[in-house]
This record gives C-alpha cells, structure tokens and sequence, in this order.
C-alpha cells in the first residue's frame, strides 16, 4: 500500500513527539519510515498506522532514531567543515587576501599612534570582539526563519568562535598584554604564543565566516523548496 498524504503528515507528528523537532530531521527519519510502515500495514491491514510506527521505532533499538539524527547532523557537519577548508584556501589564494592584511597592518600601525609596542594586541582584540557581534547581529533575523532546521543549525556551532574568542581575547588582554612584561619562564611564554595564534585563527575566520554561514542558509532555502514548509 501507499501512504497518503494525511497519513505522512501523522509520521511527521509522531516523529516529532519523539524529540525530533527540526523538518529536515523528520524528513531524514521519515525516508526511512515510511516505506518499513507501508509493508508492515500492507502485511496487516488491521494495523494502525501509529502502532505500525511503534514497530517500526522498535526495531531501531533502544535509541531508536538517535542513530539516524546523528548521521545526518554528522553529514551537515562535514559539510561545513568542508566549507571553511574550502573558504580559507579561498582567501588565502584570491585578491580578498588583500583585505585581512590591509586591517592587521592598520592594527599594528597602533603601536606607533600610542606608543605602545603592544598596543596591537588590544587593537585585535577590539576588532575581533567587535565583528563577532557584529556577525550575530547580522544573522539574528535569519537564526528566527531557519532554527527549525538542522541545516542551518549546525552552522551555529561556529558561533562558539565568539565564547572561545571572548575567553582567548580576555585571556589575551591579561597574560599577554598586560603581564607579559612580568611573567618569565618558559610556560607564561608557551601559553602566551598559544593565545596569539588562538587570535590569528579568530582574526581570519572573522573574513570566512560569514561565507560559510550564507553556504548554510542557501542549503537551507534548497529544503524549504524540496520540503515546502
């Protein structure tokens, strides 16, 4: 037999009682359902479809379809991990290069404006803090229209740049800009290079990182197109 309309619309409902909540999830799950429900009401025409459904989660086991939201998220996530390699060898191979350089010489020229030789470090610091939340606040109307989606959530966790940014920038400000003077030995010096290159890495993915985030909301706008929600 072949499920109607109606029918699929109550698999998208129990599934969603089940914790999954964002549509391209239910989607990814019902794939899988769908055509396991159909044989079993087809074995059994006196089977209901929500007793159909409860096999059919049986029979992934004691996690259910916890197997099935991993893989898909995992998929999503290479995905954008794929993206960023892809956007850095981008930048750093194209004439946008030009920009990044143009802001760090800028950054560096502090250190003569203040006369300060380590002004420049709280200058990236600034900068970082700054277009980080600039990026939130940008993307916040977007986050709103795609939070239902996996797709576009797995794109938030390069948002927790910004928690590791401000903990590498606060860490930055103490231990190496202001007592990196005072400290000597070798672990405050191997723990202040681990800072400044936590803040290169911060600095250019600040002019990746809303690249990789349209990729993700134009995934998403695909779904809404296949899915029509």
């Amino acid at each position: 037999m072949k499920l109607d309309k109606d029918q699929i619309e109550q698999l998208k409902k129990l599934i969603s009682y089940k914790g999954y909540t964002e549509i391209d999830v239910q989607y990814e799950i019902l794939d899988h359902v769908a055509c396991r429900v159909e044989e079993l009401m087809e074995e059994n025409p006196t089977l209901s479809l929500s007793d159909a459904f409860r096999k059919v989660h049986a029979s992934f086991g004691v996690f259910g379809f916890a197997g099935l939201e991993e893989s898909y998220k995992g998929m999503i996530e290479k995905r954008l991990r794929g993206y960023y390699w892809e956007e850095l060898k981008s930048l750093l191979t194209s004439y946008r290069i030009i920009y990044p350089i143009l802001v760090l010489l800028t950054l560096f020229q502090s250190s003569t404006w203040f006369e300060d030789s380590k002004s420049w470090i709280a200058m990236i610091i600034g900068f970082i803090l700054i277009t980080f939340f600039s990026i939130v606040i940008r993307y916040w109307r977007k986050h709103k229209k795609y939070k239902h989606y996996a797709s576009y959530i797995a794109s938030n966790n390069f948002f927790q740049y910004i928690q590791f940014g401000l903990m590498t920038c606060t860490h930055s400000y103490i231990f190496v800009y202001r007592q990196a003077a005072s400290q000597e030995g070798v672990f405050p010096s191997v723990f202040q290079s681990i800072l400044l290159i936590c803040l290169c890495f911060l600095f250019v993915s600040i002019f990746i990182l809303p690249r990789i985030v349209e990729k993700s909301v134009a995934d998403t706008e695909a779904l809404i197109q296949v899915y029509g929600e």
